[in-house]
């Protein structure tokens, strides 16, 4: 892993716009290996799989965007509460 810039102020705002109210969305300060940005969009445990997923497809389509009027490659990530604190980054 590497250390990344912070996330842009207009980015962080596009995540937090599309991602549902009950989303914490947390700006990582790592990325794994080419991201320029790494974003964690943290639901509930009591989504499911495929809601998560489905959640990740608009996030995706949203920040592709971004990077591509900014020239950048953005991470961002949903994950339910119990796998990220599981995969030990909460």
């Amino acid at each position: 892993m590497k250390s990344t810039k912070p996330v842009p102020q207009g980015l962080l705002e596009l995540v937090q716009k599309t991602a549902p109210p009950e989303a914490d969305v947390v700006p990582l300060s790592w990325a794994f290996e080419d991201e320029d940005c790494n974003i964690a969009v943290v639901m509930p445990d009591t989504i499911d799989r495929r809601t998560a997923r489905q959640l990740e497809d608009r996030l995706i389509d949203a920040v592709i965007d971004w990077d591509a009027a900014h020239h950048t490659f953005t991470l961002c990530k949903v994950w339910r509460h119990h796998e990220m604190a599981r995969a030990g980054v909460l």
